[in-house]
């Protein structure tokens, strides 16, 4: 039955959810870690190059107050378009997003360290295939910029996954706004299944790749749950009645 299957999996797909806002935090990280190196006021052409050229998608800054010598990442009023291959093409429009950082700790292969990472994001849109959770707009962006600082392996060799390069956030505060799902991007069946105002603020100290679960996922989905209970109830409702829809609709198809 298909109410059966939807109500047993709600926390599952909750946490895979919260584990995509873990992940678009990492890019924001990863893509200022890349505008280190590049000079200050130069530092939102160069990344728009490189995600054009890895993911297809782009990157506008309307303000950028970027200083490279003292470790100082600051753009406000931004957007990040979606890959080429989404034909929606929002993914995330953010007011601010400020980084003071050591600037000597990204040379050679030590501990990143980044002093306070101050993200507030309006609109964040995942948009996705018919399984959104594994097949999405954010997860082609994270590739992409991934690849950039990684090597292709030499030919007939297999692919080895790069260990994690080690990071310290002293401080992290988030503010997540609107929050907008749509499956089934570019076929008949698309749909949007999430399309809410979650005005969601989170802060972290002391995160690191060792304890990312303890001191960012972990607890940011605990802060969903006790901030905006009704927000979050509306969220697995959202997603369990689309499973519902679906199920239904394959079931109608496959009768015909």
């Amino acid at each position: 039955m298909p109410c059966a299957r939807s109500t047993a999996r709600p926390g599952n797909v909750s946490r895979r959810v919260l584990s995509l806002l873990g992940g678009v935090i990492l890019f924001i990280v990863l893509a200022a870690a890349l505008s280190v190196w590049s000079v200050g006021r130069f530092a939102p052409r160069l990344l728009d190059s490189t995600l054009s050229s890895k993911s297809g998608a782009h990157l506008a800054v309307e303000n950028n107050d970027t200083n490279l010598f003292v470790g100082r990442v600051n753009f406000t009023d931004f957007t990040v378009t979606n890959p080429s291959r989404w034909t929606d093409a929002r993914f995330l429009k953010g007011k601010r997003l400020r980084l003071d950082l050591d600037p000597a700790t990204f040379i050679g292969d030590g501990r990143r360290v980044v002093h306070l990472l101050e993200l507030d994001i309006d609109e964040l849109t995942l948009v996705g295939k018919e399984d959104y959770l594994k097949d999405n707009n954010a997860q082609d962006i994270f590739r992409g910029l991934k690849s950039a600082d990684t090597a292709p392996p030499p030919a007939g060799q297999p692919v080895v996954a790069a260990p994690r390069t080690p990071f310290l956030i002293e401080k992290l505060r988030l503010r997540i706004g609107h929050i907008t799902v749509i499956a089934a991007d570019g076929t008949p069946q698309r749909r949007v299944v999430i399309d809410r105002q979650f005005d969601l603020v989170f802060e972290a100290q002391n995160i690191t790749d060792v304890n990312l679960e303890e001191t960012l996922t972990g607890p940011l989905g605990k802060q969903v749950v006790a901030q905006t209970p009704a927000t979050a109830a509306g969220l697995l409702f959202d997603l369990s009645k689309d499973k519902i829809r679906t199920s239904i609709t394959e079931k109608l198809l496959n009768e015909k």
